[in-house]
């Protein structure tokens, strides 16, 4: 069965860094939106004028308000031009935009006893979201790519996590050696999410299976994007071969 499609408007913009742009919508379509999918995607859909068909792209929900019936989504601004990239970076309040969803949560195992997760800008929402739901006690490592320190944002989540900003544009090193340097210590059980480029995971996968051990049952990934391929060739590409 398709999700439902929801038409809301842009109630709110929120310039969060040089390449982050939050875009908060609105409207009585939401007033069934479920509560509680803080780190579940939903489909961004985009009615374009030269085709019939709508472009559908999927962003991760930071936050949801039953009560003022407000969506809040990030989109990454100046790095690339896309449909959805172009329609966010040229946003106004009162702008139509379609919504469908909630999909599912990628990580569904909240009480183990050690996490690490390590995303890009893409992946914030999903960070943000899945943290506070694991258990109390359990040992969080969050490793975050971004491309300059004006990116680093506000997460919600609690201040015994140890998150680590690996910033693109000063780093000596790579983002795997910055990720083995945060894990080779941390049990071999640990449950992992990887939110990233598609090669970035693909060697991140060999870092952390390989090298440390961790168990591939055990690791989740996501690839948000790829370098140098479009949104829907590269949907075609995951569906045939996994990551």
């Amino acid at each position: 069965m398709k999700p439902k499609m929801r038409i809301t408007h842009v109630s709110n913009i929120v310039e969060l860094s040089p390449h982050l742009r939050r875009i908060v919508v609105t409207g009585d379509s939401l007033g069934d939106f479920p509560i509680g999918k803080e780190g579940a995607h939903v489909k961004v859909v985009l009615q374009q004028s030269t085709s019939k068909d709508p472009i559908l792209r999927s962003y991760t929900i930071r936050s949801f308000s039953a009560e003022t019936k407000e969506l809040a989504l990030d989109f990454v601004v100046n790095r690339h031009s896309g449909p959805a990239t172009d329609w966010a970076k040229n946003a106004k309040v009162g702008d139509s935009l379609g919504i469908a969803g909630p999909g599912p949560m990628k990580m569904t195992q909240y009480q183990h006893d050690s996490y690490l997760l390590v995303g890009d800008i893409t992946s914030l929402n999903a960070i943000n979201g899945y943290v506070p739901r694991f258990n109390k006690s359990a040992e969080v490592n969050v490793v975050i790519s971004v491309p300059t320190r004006a990116d680093i944002i506000e997460m919600d989540y609690r201040n015994s996590v140890h998150t680590e900003w690996f910033v693109e544009d000063e780093a000596i090193g790579t983002l795997e050696q910055a990720v083995f340097e945060r894990a080779k210590n941390m049990p071999l059980d640990t449950q992992v999410f990887l939110g990233l480029e598609a090669r970035s995971i693909r060697a991140l996968r060999s870092v952390l299976q390989q090298d440390i051990g961790f168990d591939r049952l055990n690791v989740s990934a996501v690839g948000y994007w790829k370098q140098g391929v479009n949104a829907d060739r590269f949907g075609a590409q995951k569906k045939a071969q996994p990551l």
